[in-house]
Order: C-alpha cells, then structure tokens, then sequence
C-alpha cells in the first residue's frame, strides 16, 4: 500500500470497511477521467485517469465544470474489484482515488489497488464478506508471478 499517502490509505480502508466506492458517470456510462501528471501514452499525451472515491461527498464536491452533468454512481467493492479492476488492468487504464476538488489524488494501476483492497480484507478477517476473494487473489497472483518472469528476461 502507498504508506506515503494518506488519502490512498484512507480510500482503501474505508471502501473495504463501507464496501462501496463511488464514481461519476456521464449519459454514456463512461466514468469521469482527467489527464494524468504522471503517466504519457505512446504519442506523448496523458494517459486517461479514471476517478473512483470512498465518500460520497468528495465525489460530489468534483461535480462541476466538465463533470457537472455527471451523476454520482455508488459501486459494490465486490463489483468494483472483480468487474472495474480487473477490466482496467486488463485495458491497462489508470485509477485515480480519492481525488478532491482541484482533481489532486493518488493515480494507481489497477492490480495495485486490488491487492492493497485484499490485503486489507485479509488483515480485517472479512474474507468471508466477499465471496470471490480467491478467485481474485488468483488473479493477482498470477499476474504477480507473470511480472517477476518478466523481470527475469530483461
């Protein structure tokens, strides 16, 4: 977990404790997004960041100028880990979380933030609160197991 950051250490916590994140979506169904301070594409543009919250309020308060007409989604963890997460890293997209007004947040891959999500699931005994956990923590597995191969050929 980002130890460094506080707000991401508090996203984690609490959507796992409230078991719900929130987002805003506009009329498409396409989640709110702001460019990344971190992270170029291959033409040397900013990669998307797609923003999630764990208070309802905060998202609300990033309602205005080109997401104003956004509406306030509230996503089950279980179907944020195993639908959003896994389809972002599977697209390699960013996440931002806990995000505030001016849009300064923490920007995380997405197997990130679903191993610091189970492994405060784990470190809370809630493993039976969520009924895909192992199927879950497979496939950080694997993909954990897939990234030390990689840094062994290069």
């Amino acid at each position: 977990m980002n130890v460094n950051d506080p707000a991401y250490s508090e996203f984690v916590r609490t959507a796992v404790l409230t078991q719900t994140v929130y987002t805003l979506q506009d009329q498409q169904g396409l989640f709110a997004e702001c460019p990344s301070e971190s992270y170029q594409d291959d033409f040397g543009e900013p990669t998307p960041v797609y923003c999630f919250w764990h208070h309802a309020d905060t998202a609300r308060s990033c309602q205005q100028e080109e997401w104003a007409n956004y509406e306030l989604i509230a996503v089950s963890l279980t179907d944020f880990m195993y639908e959003i997460l896994i389809e972002m890293d599977q697209q390699e997209q960013l996440l931002g979380v806990a995000f505030d007004a001016e849009l300064y947040g923490s920007e995380v891959e997405p197997i990130e933030l679903l191993g610091d999500l189970l492994d405060e699931i784990q470190r809370r005994n809630m493993i039976d609160d969520f009924p895909d956990f192992d199927e879950l923590q497979r496939y950080r597995l694997e993909w954990e197991q897939m990234l030390r191969q990689n840094q062994i050929i290069h």
